[in-house]
């Protein structure tokens, strides 16, 4: 039997960017309302996950498998086989293109940026590398 290729879906792939009226609106302070509604992946599992993880932000890769109603190691089996990462490696991705946009598109700080990706702010130093 040949083997089925198929192009991974990374978050770059449905990560569809800021929302207009973020100025607007900086009191929202939630990930969800600063994200658009990401785009269709073509895979609806993936399509929840990555929902998820633009509503809910940094949050425990073992939290988003329980959200899913998974074990932990089938999730990240079935993550790792649709996406070629880590759960933890694509919700780390995605954070990361939300936060370059954030950065570069706002006047927020680093810490109202933390606050609304669900960092503390010690930690979103950490995963942006900024001290």
């Amino acid at each position: 039997m040949p083997a089925i290729s198929y192009t991974p879906i990374l978050p770059e792939h449905v990560y569809a960017g800021l929302t207009e009226n973020l100025n607007a609106n900086p009191g929202a302070l939630k990930l969800a309302g600063v994200i658009r509604e990401n785009k269709p992946s073509g895979n609806n599992y993936v399509d929840v996950f990555a929902d998820m993880v633009r509503r809910y932000g940094k949050v425990d890769a073992k939290e988003y498998a329980r959200r899913m109603g998974a074990e932990f190691r089938h999730f990240d089996g079935a993550i790792r086989c649709l996406t070629g990462m880590s759960v933890h490696s694509w919700v780390n991705e995605y954070l990361r293109l939300v936060a370059c946009d954030l950065v570069a598109q706002t006047a927020l700080n680093f810490k109202e940026i933390g606050k609304i990706m669900g960092f503390s702010q010690s930690s979103f130093s950490q995963f942006s590398g900024l001290r």
